[in-house]
Formats: C-alpha cells, structure tokens, sequence
C-alpha cells in the first residue's frame, strides 16, 4: 500500500510539473547573450589579426566559438514555441558558416587575414543580429537589460577592432551590413548605463557592478569616439572583457 501511495505521490508532482514545463521558451536574456557571443567572436577574431597572430589571441577566439557554440545549444534546447523554432532555424541557414569563417583566419600561418573571411564574419554576426534583435521572446529572463548593456559594448569593441584590423580603415573588409557610428553608439551606451545604475540603485551586487563598468568605460569612451586620432585595440579590447565580466558576475547563471 505505501508503495502505492509513493507512486501515487511521485504521478502528482510530475503533472504539477508539467505545465511549468511547456511554458518553457527563449527568453530576452538568452537573446541578448546570443548576440553578445556573437559580437564576441567577430571582436576575437579581428583581435587576432591586430595582434600580428599571436597564439594568445587564438586561443582567446577558439575559446569565443567555443561559449558561442554552447549559447546556441542552449537557444536550440529552449525552443518550444513555432516562432521559437522558426528563429533556430533561420539563424542555423548562416551559423554553421559563421563558424568556418571565424576559424578561417589566416594571420598566424600566411601573416595576413584573406578578406573572404573577414567580410563573411562581419557579415554574418550582423545578419544573425538582426535576426535575434527582430523576434519579440515571451519572457524577459534573468537581467535581460544588463546582457543587452554587455550585448552593446560588445558590439562597439568588435566594430573597433574590426576597424583596427583593416589598414583601409574597413573599406577592405566592409560589407554595409552591421556597420555603427561611434557617434551614435557613445551617447546611446552612456544613457543606458545611466539607466542601468538608477533601475538597480537598491541592489548592492548591481550596483557595485555598474559601477566597475562605469570605471572601465570612462578609460575608453574616448578612445571610440576619437578612434581616428589615437587607436588603442589592446586597450578596448581589455576593458571590454572586463564589462563583460562584470555583468556576469551579476546575471551569469
């Protein structure tokens, strides 16, 4: 009879169980750290050419396919809705691409960067971007907003180094897909982090966070809005990493 009852108990709790599971669904934060792996990988792989092909920046990239990879898995296992499945399945018509693009550098072996695999890299973070940017998810998740902030930075850093990267200033590798002005982009980061740190005022660990981000940036502002006067890829690059890191340290799961 106890065995019974056990059973009995053990059916209850997965049907209680059961409609949790069905609303599972992409969620905004899972968007917006998909367009940060993305962005990533583009800045990563342009770094790798700034950087003469130091095998450092290598790894760094391989290490970038490698958490983009695992993101898009996780976007894959989340999908339960038909538009859930309907973005997975668009962005999959470029992503394995994007990959053999993103591992195509030839800096460190022919001591230059074959443009095929630049412009593809560009243009294919920037096509998947709008994908992920156009699809209105269901749930906001946890610190959609923060992810959208290091989604952001990410995104102006490998803007940067892509231009760093290309001595024609990015008209050798420029696809007219994607491209930002860092005059737009600086006051829309600096507004954001400013509402960032009002909305999590009474949150500690935010806070301390948005304030370590607000440090790093001040270091580089000025460094993208006057990206033709002084060049600093190491720099963006670092500070960059660290913003995001900063954010994860809040909203990683």
């Amino acid at each position: 009879m106890s065995g019974l009852s056990g059973y009995l108990r053990g059916l209850c709790a997965a049907l209680l169980l059961m409609p949790v599971l069905a609303t599972a669904a992409i969620d905004q934060a899972q968007i917006e750290r998909m367009q940060l792996e993305l962005w990533r990988v583009r800045a990563d792989f342009h770094m790798f050419t700034v950087m003469d092909g130091d095998r450092q920046y290598e790894r760094q990239l391989n290490q970038s396919i490698t958490s983009a990879e695992s993101q898009f898995r996780s976007l894959q296992s989340a999908a339960s809705s038909e538009s859930d499945v309907a973005l997975v399945d668009v962005m999959m018509t470029n992503w394995a691409d994007f990959l053999a693009a993103a591992r195509a550098n030839t800096i460190a072996e022919l001591g230059y960067t074959e443009s095929y695999a630049a412009q593809d890299v560009n243009r294919l973070a920037a096509v998947m971007n709008n994908q992920l940017a156009s699809y209105s998810a269901e749930g906001s998740g946890n610190y959609d907003d923060l992810w959208a902030l290091a989604a952001a930075m990410q995104r102006m850093s490998s803007e940067y180094l892509a231009l760093s990267a290309d001595p024609s200033g990015g008209m050798a590798v420029d696809t007219g897909e994607g491209r930002i002005e860092f005059r737009d982009t600086v006051p829309a980061f600096d507004r954001r982090l400013a509402e960032m740190r009002a909305k999590y005022r009474d949150d500690d660990t935010a806070t301390r966070a948005l304030d370590q981000i607000a440090s790093k940036w001040g270091f580089i502002r000025e460094s993208l809005v006057k990206f033709y006067e002084n060049s600093v890829p190491f720099l963006v690059h670092r500070y960059t990493q660290q913003i995001v890191a900063s954010v994860n340290q809040v909203a990683g799961s």
